[in-house]
């Protein structure tokens, strides 16, 4: 008994106690980070992301520190300069808000359209036109509740400077 006892203590002390281990932190933010692959190139990791959606779907009232967990990424992505996983994060945030249509939504849209606007300030063509995408599949979704406390003035302001762009590429300036 004494042995077992020693060797749960040191389990114990090895598997986190200091803080520096991931099996201490929340669930969701463990599947958030498991939607990423190491290499941004391989896009998102689909049986994760299923898993990620199942545990939101399973648990909405986690819903809104999913989104608020996501848009700590992607906008920590935004600043790094690591697009690729940009794409991912919007990718994973645009498959939540398809999949979960429940109550808890409207706390998760607000960090939706955090990150879509964060997008829509960048610079980049690219980045704007993944932000565009995202609101357009966001608009085009019916709510059973509709909130009218949201404020879309950013949006229809950015979108007008948009349509006036003054790109040279053509094609970047149509999407």
């Amino acid at each position: 008994l004494p042995t077992r006892l020693h060797s749960q203590v040191y389990l114990l002390a090895v598997v986190g106690v200091c803080g520096c281990c991931g099996a201490l932190r929340p669930r969701y933010k463990r599947l958030v980070d498991n939607i990423f692959p190491e290499d941004p190139e391989d896009g998102l990791v689909k049986t994760n992301m299923e898993k990620l959606t199942f545990y939101a779907l399973s648990a909405p009232e986690k819903l809104d520190r999913i989104g608020a967990y996501l848009s700590e990424r992607l906008i920590r992505d935004v600043g790094r300069h690591r697009y690729g996983y940009v794409c991912i994060a919007m990718e994973a945030l645009d498959q939540l808000l398809m999949a979960c249509h429940c109550q808890s939504i409207n706390l998760f849209v607000e960090s939706f359209l955090k990150m879509v606007a964060k997008l829509l300030e960048s610079e980049k063509p690219n980045l704007q036109i993944l932000g565009t995408n995202s609101f357009v599949k966001f608009a085009n979704i019916e709510e059973d509740t509709p909130s009218y406390h949201r404020s879309y003035d950013f949006f229809v302001s950015r979108f007008s400077e948009m349509c006036h762009s003054s790109h040279d590429d053509m094609e970047i300036k149509t999407k």
